[in-house]
């Protein structure tokens, strides 16, 4: 591991300590931790992704708390849900046309592709150190 120097004020240094000791962690332990949450490692993007997609993903990283939440809660639309509902009773009354077929894979991709961005928003917020294991936090405030 390499070693590097921070210059600190005493008064924020003190804080530190005071935190570090409340833990029982030295203070040198207690600053990598307080660091790695507010500066998490990137998260991997698949490589096989479209690469729209991917770029997408991987720009998330930049994005504020209060946009990730935003997108970990986003939803299809109740217009895309209802074609989706449509499409399959559809299907299963008799085959679907071409023009049909191609309408149905969109909105399977374009609900795919929601969910994709839902999951790796709510992976982005637990790295910055959000609780996450409740599924109920990605829930419509």
């Amino acid at each position: 591991m390499t070693l590097y120097t921070v210059t600190l004020p005493e008064n924020l240094y003190r804080q530190l300590k005071r935190q570090a000791d409340a833990e029982h962690r030295s203070v040198d332990d207690y600053v990598q931790q307080t660091l790695s949450r507010q500066i998490p490692s990137p998260i991997p993007v698949e490589d096989d992704l479209p690469t729209l997609l991917k770029a997408e993903l991987q720009a998330m990283e930049q994005l504020s708390d209060t946009a990730l939440w935003a997108i970990a809660r986003s939803v299809p639309t109740n217009e895309q849900l209802a074609e989706m509902d449509r499409l399959r009773d559809l299907q299963e009354e008799r085959p679907l046309t071409p023009e049909e077929t191609v309408n149905r894979e969109s909105l399977l991709r374009e609900y795919q592709e929601i969910v994709l961005r839902r999951a790796h928003a709510a992976v982005l917020l637990q790295s910055r150190g959000y609780d996450m294991s409740d599924p109920s936090v990605l829930q419509r405030p």
